[in-house]
């Protein structure tokens, strides 16, 4: 291997951040030459924020979360969906306690 050479998904990460990067800068530009020079400051900042929120938004969907939150705690049919769940290594029981609250074993696996 050589000292350049890089994994295939950290060249998809940067070129997809060289892309974002230059999309903001295109935008910025153009809002600096469009507006006058109160306005514009404040329509880049806008921009920034509102590309930086929607990476945000579409990353987290990626990562498997349907409404942008990960590890968000929200009732379920079972009365906890959100976060880590372990389950039982002996009798398979959903839980989140230290022991198994049905055969009392520590033995556990973690899961969503």
């Amino acid at each position: 291997m050589t000292a350049y050479s890089m994994d295939p998904t950290t060249r998809y990460f940067l070129k997809v951040q060289l892309a974002w990067i230059g999309i903001s800068l295109v935008i910025s530009l153009a809002l600096s030459i469009l507006l006058p020079f109160p306005v514009n400051l404040i329509a880049i900042f806008g921009v920034f924020i509102g590309l930086s929120y929607y990476q945000r938004t579409r990353l987290l969907r990626r990562m498997g979360s349907n409404d942008g939150h990960v590890g968000f705690m929200s009732p379920g049919p079972d009365g906890f969906s959100g976060g880590v769940n372990y389950y039982c290594m002996s009798c398979g029981v959903k839980h989140r306690e230290s022991f198994c609250p049905k055969c009392g074993s520590k033995m556990k696996r973690a899961g969503y």
